[in-house]
C-alpha cells in the first residue's frame, strides 16, 4: 500500500505539469448535432458476451467512410433514464465526473463507460483495477450532490467500445497513472487511459486526435472526453 501511495504521489507530481500545457472545457454542441426530445429509430444492436483472449492494432474496427455531418445514430440499445433526467441511457455513453471518486480533488477527474447491461466499467483505485458497477455503486463512489455529466459519441458508434470495455476491465489488475507508459499498456492503468483503449480497438479511432498508434508513449486525462469533437455532451446527474 505504501509502495502504491508513493508512486501515486510522483505520477500525480508529472501530471500537475502535464495539465499545465493541455486546455480542458466542454465541447460546444449545435442545434443540429442533438435535441432535448432526440428521436430513437427502433434498429438495435445488442452486444455479445464474445471475450478477447488479447488485443492488438488487429482487433481495431475503422470504418470505411465516417459520416461527413457527425450526427448521433440510434445504433444502440437504449436503457433506462439517467437520475432525475429524461435522457435514457446508450450503451458506449461516457461518464465524466470532474472529482476523484470518493475525494473532494479536481486534479484528475473520472471516467467510465456504459456496457450492454447499463452498468459502467472503469479503472477506479477504489478497486485497484477495472471494476463494472450498477449506477447505484457508480453513484456511491462519488461524494453526494456531486455531478456527473454524460457525452455520447457521434455516427451511433460505442458500442463496440464498451464491448471491449466489458470483456478486459478484468485484465486491469493495478491502477496506477503513468504518464510515460505506453498506450497498450493495459496493466497498471488508469480511468480514461483505458476508454481511450476502449475507442482505439473496439471503434477505430483516437478520440485525443494526437496518438497515431498504441504503441506509443503517451497521456490520457479525463476531461479530453469534453474536448473531444467525437463525443457530444447529452445530460448531467447528481450522485445519491
Amino acid at each position: 500500500m505504501k509502495s502504491f501511495l508513493v508512486k501515486s504521489m510522483l505520477a500525480l507530481s508529472v501530471l500537475f505539469l502535464l495539465l499545465g500545457f493541455i486546455p480542458v472545457g466542454q465541447a460546444s454542441v449545435s442545434a443540429n448535432s442533438v435535441g432535448t426530445e432526440e428521436k430513437i429509430a427502433a434498429e438495435n444492436v445488442t452486444v455479445s458476451d464474445d471475450t478477447y483472449d488479447s488485443f492488438s492494432e488487429d482487433d481495431m474496427i475503422i470504418p470505411d467512410i465516417l459520416p461527413t455531418d457527425s450526427l448521433i445514430g440510434p445504433y444502440a440499445e437504449i436503457g433506462p433514464t439517467y437520475p432525475g433526467t429524461n435522457v435514457s441511457m446508450r450503451i458506449g455513453d461516457i461518464l465524466y465526473s470532474t472529482k476523484t471518486l470518493g475525494g473532494s480533488s479536481k486534479i484528475v477527474g473520472h471516467v467510465g463507460i456504459v456496457n450492454s447491461n447499463f452498468n459502467v466499467v472503469h479503472v477506479t483505485p477504489g478497486e485497484n483495477g477495472g471494476v463494472i458497477d450498477n449506477l447505484t455503486t457508480y453513484m456511491a463512489r462519488h461524494g453526494k450532490g456531486e455531478t456527473i455529466k454524460v457525452y455520447r459519441p457521434r455516427d451511433g458508434r460505442g458500442v463496440n467500445a464498451a464491448k471491449w470495455a466489458t470483456n478486459n476491465y478484468s485484465r486491469v489488475n493495478e491502477y496506477f497513472i503513468n504518464p510515460f507508459s505506453k498506450l497498450s499498456t493495459i496493466s497498471p492503468n488508469y480511468c480514461s487511459k483505458f476508454i481511450w483503449q476502449a475507442f482505439y480497438y473496439g471503434e477505430g479511432f483516437d478520440f485525443v486526435g494526437t496518438h497515431s498508434s498504441a504503441d506509443v508513449i503517451g497521456f490520457v486525462i479525463p476531461a479530453e472526453v469534453t474536448i473531444s469533437s467525437n463525443f457530444v455532451y447529452v445530460t448531467s446527474f447528481t450522485a445519491r
